[in-house]
């Protein structure tokens, strides 16, 4: 059964990985078929997401995280997170809250990342 608090530790290790461009951790827990919605409605894979990474078009600056809700169905863990964020991105800068869901499932080799969308809203 999925323990919350192994979803909250995730959501943490994520977070550094996103900071540090950790390729190698974002690798392994995203899920091979991802759908991820950016805010502006473009659908992003996983590998324009390991991508944005490798190539440094993504850059953060900043970011702090408030975990709102961490919902368990079954082998799937649904995740609401607020993260206020200062960088760039493909060079346009980026500042603001974002609201992130994430669908977390747990597979053969772990946990993994099958999907997600992000809004930005009044901070």
């Amino acid at each position: 059964m999925i323990q919350t608090e192994e979803i909250h530790n995730l959501e943490m290790k994520l977070i550094e990985a996103i900071k540090t461009s950790d390729v190698s951790f974002l690798e392994t827990i995203l899920n091979d078929d991802l759908q991820f919605i950016a805010p502006n409605g473009m659908l992003i894979t996983k590998q324009m997401d390991l991508d944005s990474h490798r190539k440094k078009t993504m850059v953060v600056e900043s970011i702090n995280a408030k975990l709102e809700e961490i919902k368990i169905l079954n082998d799937t863990a649904i995740v609401i997170i607020v993260y206020q964020t200062k960088g760039k991105m493909l060079g346009n800068p980026i500042e603001g809250s974002f609201r992130y869901l994430r669908i977390w499932k747990l597979m053969p080799n772990g946990f993994q990342i099958i999907a997600g969308s992000c809004t930005q809203i009044e901070s």
